[in-house]
């Protein structure tokens, strides 16, 4: 199928509408990959969609040693890692209680985990690629399983706070996984989501799109899928965006509004004019992300080198952060952060 062709498929799990609409025949490395618009919402995702199973075996194996280059994660990953994690914490935090209950799923090599624990919270994580979670076990000391979302199973009602950062575009059912999170939530308990927003990138259509993302939100399509699993933002989130803080839905609160044809024409005109070649290049993108890359890989390597450990950094940024709550426990190297949080 050509790049415009307009096709039916299975019911969209959005809008339930079978019309679709090509985006791209290849993705990230030139791999053959079909991406397909809803023509009747906006949503984007794979075609055809993989299983469950398949994705399963991809994370358990493949998928860090693709797109990180090893089995463990590089210094200066973890260093990125870190510093996302305490800005999420700080951000998070006003929402939470002393010795809250967090779940953070895809966790990755666990630094957020680490800063949520040594903040004084009960925080665990679940994450599907065996190496990266006996990482974070080894060099942190936190609590992780090793499994992917199926794998995970709260008790009801027991959590104050699940976050996936970048994770929700890599599963399966998103609505499946959304559903059970509701479940997992205490009634004032909050969800934080954050995905890649597609209407906001700007790359050549050939690294848009690539296996590990088997959906591609915008805000109109993930403040939707949020509805229909039972969530709406919390009040004074910016709804332009793709990172969220969301609550459980209330009598009174509005649906969202914006995906819909004429959004997803929109998306298809936009995705097309991003596919030229020229327009990435006449952006200027080019150029300042591989100045801005640079001068970010210069600092990570100063600041990398200075530390014996992962642990002994990240102790060491979270004593010098100016959020009053970050790292307030002292843990000393040999104590198992789990048994200390909350």
């Amino acid at each position: 199928m050509q790049i415009g062709h307009r096709f039916s498929a299975e019911p969209c799990g959005l809008c339930d509408s079978t019309d679709r609409e090509v985006l791209a025949r290849r993705g990230r490395g030139h791999q053959p990959l079909t991406t397909a618009l809803c023509r009747n919402c906006g949503l984007v995702s794979h075609h055809p969609l993989p299983s469950a199973a398949e994705i399963a075996d991809f994370y358990a194996k493949e998928y860090r040693l693709a797109y990180k280059g090893g089995f463990e994660p590089k210094r200066k990953h973890s260093l990125r890692a870190l510093r996302g994690a305490m800005s999420r914490a700080s951000r998070l935090m006003p929402f939470l209680q002393g010795g809250a209950r967090i779940l953070d799923i895809g966790a990755s090599s666990g630094e957020f985990v680490y800063v949520m624990a040594r903040s004084g919270f009960d925080a665990r994580g679940i994450e599907p690629n065996e190496a990266y979670a006996d990482f974070a076990r080894q060099s942190y000391g936190v609590a992780m399983q090793t499994g992917g979302f199926e794998q995970a199973a709260p008790e009801q009602a027991s959590l104050d706070l699940v976050t996936m950062n970048h994770v929700l575009e890599h599963v399966a059912d998103p609505w499946q996984a959304l559903r059970r999170i509701h479940a997992w939530l205490a009634e004032d308990g909050a969800l934080f989501l954050e995905v890649p927003n597609l209407s906001a990138t700007r790359k050549q259509l050939g690294n848009i799109f690539h296996r590990a993302h088997i959906w591609n939100f915008t805000p109109e399509t993930l403040l939707l899928l949020a509805w229909q699993c039972g969530f709406v933002a919390m009040e004074g989130e910016d709804t332009r965006h793709t990172s969220l803080i969301l609550r459980k839905r209330r009598d009174g609160d509005i649906a969202p509004v914006g995906a819909g044809p004429e959004f997803a024409e929109s998306l298809a005109r936009q995705m097309a004019a991003e596919a030229q070649p020229m327009a990435y290049f006449a952006s200027g993108r080019p150029f300042t992300r591989r100045w801005s890359r640079l001068r970010r890989n210069i600092g990570e390597l100063l600041i990398c080198r200075r530390y014996a450990s992962v642990r002994d950094m990240a102790d060491a940024l979270l004593q010098s952060s100016p959020a009053p709550r970050l790292g307030v426990k002292h843990l000393d190297k040999t104590t198992p952060v789990g048994s200390l949080a909350g």
